[in-house]
């Protein structure tokens, strides 16, 4: 039910041409405002102002929109623009609601018209006064929440210590935010990704990650949409070329392999790790609720399943077994819903029937006992466990998670297996672990 409208002003001043300071506001703040470029799509340089608005107030707010106009020194108008709320992604939240308490990023693009020096910016916000969703949120005795951020990628260093990226989900690792996490004493640390320095101009240009293939120049922003990975237990990278081409290399860039091509049509959303080193799974799919392809492969080069298109799609992210052999897959056949067990060239069992859910939620996690999958039961997201041997499934908990079309989500088992962490992107995003030392049992 809508409230009321509200348009709020704030004045910013430009500090040595970047940062920008709001004054007092007592409902919706402005906070990190800055000026920011990006590229245009035609060769230049688009003005932005970015930052993040707080919801200090007892409301929630929708149909937000931030107004800029900048001035001269004279207090003339020289430039203007509009923006909204975003994601890490920098996708416009037009449906979202702020709640009380909550900040979120907004992007403000403008354009400067007029002759002049800028010297101050004024922003403004128009936003609805909204009735709060009354909807109790899920919440889990064991699900022990570690961060509020949209959490894209994790890794497990040892059993007690786990390392977390923040941003945006088709970022390359080196574009993210990172942070360490010790389970036992809480200790939260920002860090930089310990393969982060590997990654040098030499390196990308020896991988051909930002190579354009057909002339052979060399354009560095391919390098952001290579997805490149550092394999978590194996010496290699693998990544994507600007034909989405699949490749292997040292992690200098240097004895390239070529893994898999013939992919242009397909959208790659991912690589799985599996639990024996250096076997990984490579997913793809455009939107929610389309089909997911899939392939198997070993760092060293050699793929462990055919092509991609010799394995039948699944409507969910698959999840693969410990060599890649195989894979834990939903989808229906022969008017059964559920998970099958798909193995390389097509055989495919039926493990149990399920409610399944979209590919927006986790892969399943396979290991030489126990597979662990989060589905909806009863309409919560739930994460359950099928033991391979007793052919039995059991309830660990229920989740924390909010997803909606436009977020996702994923988990990984610690090295031992006794602990599996849960990340979230979107406005609902987070990061939490769960103890799953007790296996299935």
């Amino acid at each position: 039910m809508r409230i009321a409208a509200r348009c709020l002003l704030i004045v910013l001043t430009l500090l040595s041409g970047a940062a920008l300071t709001a004054q007092d506001n007592p409902e919706l703040i402005f906070l990190n405002t800055q000026i920011e470029t990006r590229p245009d799509g035609f060769g230049g340089e688009a003005l932005l102002i970015t930052g993040e608005l707080y919801n200090h107030g007892s409301e929630a707010y929708a149909n937000v929109r931030v107004y800029a106009e900048a001035y001269d020194t004279d207090g003339e108008l020289i430039g203007e623009g509009f923006g909204f709320l975003v994601n890490a992604c920098g996708t416009a939240l037009l449906d979202y609601a702020l709640p009380p308490d909550s900040g979120q990023t907004f992007e403000a693009p403008y354009e400067v018209f007029a002759e002049g020096e800028v010297a101050q910016i004024k922003l403004s916000v128009a936003a609805d006064a909204v009735a709060l969703d009354s909807a109790p949120l899920i919440e889990s005795a064991l699900a022990h929440r570690v961060a509020f951020d949209e959490v894209v990628m994790l890794e497990w260093l040892d059993e007690q210590t786990l390392i977390y990226g923040v941003g945006c989900e088709s970022a390359v690792f080196t574009e993210l935010d990172w942070w360490r996490y010790h389970l036992p004493d809480h200790a939260l640390t920002e860090i930089e990704h310990p393969d982060a320095h590997k990654v040098t101009p030499e390196m990308i240009e020896r991988s051909a990650a930002a190579m354009v293939t057909q002339s052979g120049d060399f354009n560095p922003e391919l390098y952001f949409g290579s997805q490149m990975t550092y394999s978590p237990t194996a010496r290699r990278i693998v990544y994507q070329n600007d034909l989405q081409s699949i490749y292997s290399a040292e992690p200098d860039g240097a004895y390239k392999r070529l893994i898999h091509q013939y992919l242009h049509r397909q959208s790659l959303r991912g690589f799985l790790w599996a639990r024996n080193p250096g076997v990984f799974l490579a997913y793809y799919y455009g939107a929610y609720g389309d089909p997911v392809r899939y392939f198997a492969a070993h760092v060293d080069g050699a793929r462990v399943t055919g092509l991609i298109d010799s394995l039948p799609p699944s409507q969910t992210v698959p999840g693969p077994s410990p060599d890649g052999i195989a894979a834990v897959v939903g989808r229906r056949q022969a008017d059964v819903s559920g998970y099958f067990w798909q193995t390389t060239y097509g055989g495919s069992e039926l493990l149990f029937e399920a409610e399944l859910p979209g590919n927006n939620y986790p892969a399943p996690i396979v290991t030489s006992d126990e597979i662990y999958l989060i589905r909806p039961v009863e309409g919560a997201p739930t994460l359950q466990c099928f033991g391979r041997r007793t052919r039995e499934l059991s309830t660990i908990s229920v989740l924390p998670l909010q997803l909606t079309r436009e977020s996702r989500a994923w988990s990984w088992l610690s090295p031992e297996g006794g602990k599996l962490a849960l990340a979230a992107n979107g406005t609902d995003g987070g990061l939490w672990w769960l103890d799953t030392a007790g296996g299935c049992g």
